[in-house]
């Protein structure tokens, strides 16, 4: 007892005050008075909970109430005795009855909005004392049931941010509804005579703040803007009269807000706050929804961007506030990227720091690493990223932080950890702020208001209060790190990693003399060159000279610029590429803050630029994928073909119209073309992985793309469905898996009419207008270029036979009349997108004819003779000319050997039926076909070549098949792939290589076909 009595003491406990309740309770429920010492002892404030206990029995006229307590229900009441007196004050206004208050607190489970306003209903019809009374009384019981529930662990912090927030709009519904029935008694109703017929003028509530997002706190003030449809007609008439939209409406704003605010007898609802509303306190209190979407386009700032972010209707017309919602959208979440988005923030942010000073220790909400650092990071991600990816424009910062993290726009781990940060600080709010219901979110000063408040989160013993500190420094600490990394850390980057010259020699460049020989002595081979490049940076274009800002962005970024340029493969090529597409996008000033503060992003596309110019080129074509580049999931390097469908068909879901669809498509695979070169030129993708995710993209790009002419020739031609089914076969490179970047896709058609003849008619017509529909949408140009190139000449009966063909159609044209190249060609053949059934049958098709029989002598020799032709009249090599596909001992030397052992051996060896050139190697040396040193000759000599080809490709941006050796440098390329010595050595040293694996490939191509065509294996 000793110890216990000390404890009570140290919180301020009288022993014998205690004592004399416990005698008194004894003789009624002596359970409850022999429970009363631990019972008071284990909550956060004994002290308190005693004079609450007090009360609450004074108040119910004696302990009747306590003998109805299970002893769940005993803890629950100790609890809430001992950490809220605003709570307990709801309690004891319930008088005898508080005992059966409190089961109910503890027997319901959660409300929704909609409950909570089915349960206020009857009161929207009484005057307005009758009403502001219950509405209060309801608020009251329902603050009772939430904040205990929260203080027992039964609510989850989510948890409790939901139900507030859920309380709060019911309430809105409420005021709504009341509101608006006096006024129309009033004034009559607002109504609207056009198109969509009589109908009322609508009007909504949008929840913004942490109300949008359903996170409220205990205390929370709850933002809204009030918006209504027209200014247009006149209320149909009341006992007042009648009266314009614009007052009408304002009035019923003003009704709404009372309702919820205005102290009465009874206490208020919630605190309402209309400073986000358009103009801020100098504006209407309600707008029209025109004039609002006028004034954000023409005057909207950063911090409006971050309100609309959560915005949502909370009561009135759904309809017109997810109308204004999406009006409203381009504003938010603008299309290409705003990089001084970060800058606005920062200075947001600043300003709170500089108004909080040394008070910022123990503010959960506004100190350094605070709940508002953590809003910070995840809008600022949310408005960079959320122009072109739809799935991060969410509501509430626990559900966006597990969309950023699951997108990649933040790290797993980084992602996790803010997230449990954010579960604590706002916790750590929630129990300051529930003890008086004050709008405070700072940790108390005294001692021993600290100690009860770590008592109240869960810590106990002598050291509770040090070791909430503890936790409290290290999550701060998680939040500042994160904060200062996206806010401040990239711009101190830039400057550590920067030329101390560099920013003189910016100041010197309109002097050729002093700065030329400077440009040559940095290692630039065209000084000259360079000097003009670098002008055109400083200065911009004449048509869009610099301003005196971007001339400060452009010093501040100069040195780290410059020095990236001079490590870069190609410096003179990166310089040159930089310049031009610094003018091409404008010269904005935000593009280089972008790169300020955006290290990464400043090395990643010098690069790039020095030594890919396929990649150059994109960006000079497309300057709006600059907001790719910054775009985190550049760094997940394998992407799984549902992952891609997933993005694309979240993305064309937020197209307008078909229009629209065709430039979505064509945006995702140029930044998906990105991701992969990039990847390719950093080493981390593997020839065989760059051409896997390749085919991937395609694939994803082709399944879009055939929803797409699915929907839209329904559409255009009223079919409710399609009669049959449809599959799409992949043929060639994108069949086996094996893509360039500057592939064809080569596709077959196939359907079934599943029909009778009348059917099989129609089926046919209108496949072929849906197959005509999905190649223009992928091959045709729009604003945004093209997304792939078909070919369809490997179809039954080729450029002749019909562009779809049926699967009878199909398997009879393989039967009677398909030749041996094109039975060689289905090899690769794989379906991609249609009906599995069919798909399953096309396949069954294809394998049967395909491996029905191995090749004869004849075979062999017609698949050779097909080979000299391509290498005759398609390669047509000299000394000096080179084809590094069709020539001799190219890729087809490699491709064509191997699928004459395909069709030899595959109709017995079911393993060597692969589609992918590499894998089939592998499964022909398996099986004992090819021994291992042919197997490595022909396996090695492909991936070399295929090598070289993706390095020329990247670096030049033009066909390689067909090269003149004194037209090309392949310098950058060879020391890529390993080749020492300067750019001209390891260039020569590419060449003798290469031309060694081209014969050796060769010798093993002969040497295979010679013993096939003999009968020798």
């Amino acid at each position: 007892m000793q110890p216990l009595r000390q404890e009570l003491e140290k919180f301020g406990v009288d022993p014998q005050r205690l004592g004399k309740l416990k005698q008194i309770l004894r003789a009624n429920v002596p359970d409850f008075a022999d429970a009363l010492y631990d019972g008071v002892a284990d909550v956060p404030d004994p002290a308190m909970a005693l004079a609450n206990l007090e009360s609450l029995l004074d108040a119910a006229g004696g302990s009747r109430g306590l003998k109805e307590l299970t002893v769940e229900d005993r803890r629950a009441l100790f609890i809430l005795l001992g950490s809220s007196p605003s709570l307990c004050v709801t309690l004891t206004a319930a008088g005898p009855s508080w005992a059966e208050l409190l089961k109910e607190c503890l027997r319901i489970d959660e409300h929704d909005a909609a409950r909570h306003a089915a349960v206020l209903a009857p009161a929207w019809k009484l005057p307005w004392e009758g009403f502001a009374e219950q509405l209060r009384r309801y608020r009251h019981h329902e603050y009772l049931r939430i904040g205990l529930n929260d203080l027992i662990g039964r609510y989850s912090i989510e948890r409790t941010v939901q139900q507030l927030s859920e309380l709060a709009s019911g309430l809105f519904v409420a005021c709504y509804n009341w509101a608006r029935d006096r006024l129309r008694e009033d004034y009559g109703e607002m109504r609207l005579s056009d198109r969509e017929g009589d109908r009322d003028n609508a009007f909504v509530v949008l929840a913004m703040g942490k109300l949008g997002g359903g996170e409220l706190n205990f205390s929370s003030d709850v933002d809204v803007v009030y918006l209504y449809e027209s200014d247009v007609g006149l209320s149909s008439g009341g006992v007042r009269g009648q009266i314009e939209p614009r007052a009408f409406f304002t009035k019923l704003a003003e009704s709404i807000t009372r309702a919820m605010q205005e102290v009465t007898p009874a206490g208020f609802a919630f605190r309402v706050d209309l400073r986000l509303r358009p103009d801020g306190m100098n504006g209407p209190i309600a707008n029209s929804a025109a004039n609002s979407l006028l004034y954000y386009e023409s005057y909207g700032q950063t911090w409006e961007r971050t309100a609309l972010i959560q915005a949502r209707p909370t009561a009135g017309s759904t309809a017109l506030g997810e109308r204004f919602l999406n009006d409203v959208r381009p504003f938010v979440f603008r299309r290409y990227l705003d990089y001084t988005t970060v800058a606005d923030m920062k200075q947001m942010k600043a300003r709170v720091e500089s108004e909080l000073g040394a008070k910022s220790r123990g503010n959960v909400k506004l100190g350094r690493g605070g709940v508002r650092e953590i809003e910070f990071v995840v809008q600022v991600l949310q408005l960079i990223n959320g122009g072109r990816d739809e799935r991060v424009r969410t509501r509430g910062t626990l559900n966006t932080l597990r969309r950023l993290t699951a997108c990649r726009y933040l790290p797993e781990g980084e992602g996790v950890a803010l997230a449990d940060a954010y579960r604590f600080l706002r916790d750590v709010e929630h129990k300051i702020q529930i003890v008086h219901q004050r709008q405070t979110h700072a940790v108390p000063k005294d001692a021993r208001d600290q100690e009860t408040l770590a008592r109240r989160l869960g810590y106990r013993g002598d050291d509770a209060a040090a070791r909430f500190w503890v936790d409290l420094e290290r999550q701060t600490a998680i939040v500042r790190r994160a904060f200062e990394q996206l806010f401040y850390e990239p711009a101190a980057e830039t400057q550590r990693v920067g030329d101390a010259t560099a920013e003189q020699l910016i100041r010197i460049l309109d002097d050729g003399e002093a700065s030329i020989p400077r440009l040559r002595e940095l290692g630039f081979a065209q000084p000259e060159s360079a000097q003009q490049s670098l002008l055109l940076l400083r200065d911009g274009p004449r048509s869009a000279p610099a301003s005196p800002r971007r001339r400060k962005v452009l010093y501040d970024l100069a040195p780290a610029l410059l020095a990236c340029i001079r490590q870069s493969a190609n410096p003179d090529l990166a310089l040159e590429n930089m310049a031009t597409f610094v003018s091409s996008v404008g010269a904005r000033t935000s593009f280089l803050v972008l790169l300020r503060e955006n290290p990464g992003t400043l090395r990643m596309m010098v690069e790039l630029f020095g030594a890919s110019q396929f990649l150059a080129n994109s960006f000079l074509r497309h300057p709006e994928m600059l907001d790719s580049l910054v775009r985190a999931d550049l760094v997940r390097v394998h992407r799984t073909l549902v992952d891609l469908c997933e993005e694309l068909d979240s993305l064309r879901a937020g197209a307008s119209d078909f229009e629209e669809a065709l430039d979505v498509l064509r945006r995702f695979r140029n930044q998906e073309f990105l991701r992969i070169g990039i990847n390719d030129l950093q080493g981390l993708l593997e020839p065989e992985d760059v051409a896997a995710q390749l085919a991937l993209l395609a694939e994803a790009c082709v399944r879009c793309a055939a929803k797409l002419a699915t929907e839209e020739v329904c559409a255009r031609y009223g079919w409710r469905s399609l009669s049959g089914r449809f599959a799409v076969i992949a043929m060639g490179k994108l069949g086996g898996g094996e893509l360039n970047y500057n592939s064809d896709l080569d596709l077959i058609f196939v359907y079934d009419e599943g029909g009778d003849e009348s059917a099989r008619v129609m089926a046919h017509e209108r496949f072929t207008k849906i197959v005509q529909r999905l190649i223009t949408i992928l091959q045709v140009n729009t604003k945004e270029g093209l997304a792939y190139r078909i070919d369809t000449r490997l179809r039954p009966s080729g450029r002749s036979g019909p562009l779809v063909t049926s699967l009878d159609g199909f398997q009879h044209y393989h039967e009677e009349s398909a030749q041996l190249w094109e039975r060689q060609a289905l090899i690769k053949a794989r379906p991609i997108t249609g009906d599995p059934e069919l798909i399953q049958a096309v396949e069954d098709v294809i394998e049967t004819f395909v491996y029905r029989a191995p090749l004869t002598r004849d075979d062999v020799r017609e698949i050779r003779r097909l080979r000299f032709r391509m290498e005759r009249e398609l390669a047509r090599e000299t000394q000096g000319h080179v084809n590094i596909k069709t020539g001799r001992g190219g890729l087809v030397d490699v491709e064509f050997v191997t699928q004459m052992l395909q069709l030899r051996y595959g109709t017995e060896e079911s393993s060597v039926r692969s589609r992918r050139t590499l894998d089939a190697l592998v499964a022909l040396g398996t099986v004992g076909v090819l021994p291992e040193s042919d197997q490595r000759i022909l396996i090695d000599g492909y991936q070399f070549i295929r090598r070289v080809e993706h390095g020329l490709r990247l670096a030049y941006d033009r066909p390689v098949e067909d090269l003149e050796r004194g037209d090309i440098d392949v310098g950058v390329v060879a020391r890529r792939m390993g080749f020492a010595g300067d750019a001209a050595a390891a260039g020569e040293a590419l060449w003798r290589e290469f031309a060694q694996r081209r014969e050796t490939i060769r010798a093993c191509y002969d040497r295979w076909f010679d013993r096939c065509e003999s009968g020798a294996v």
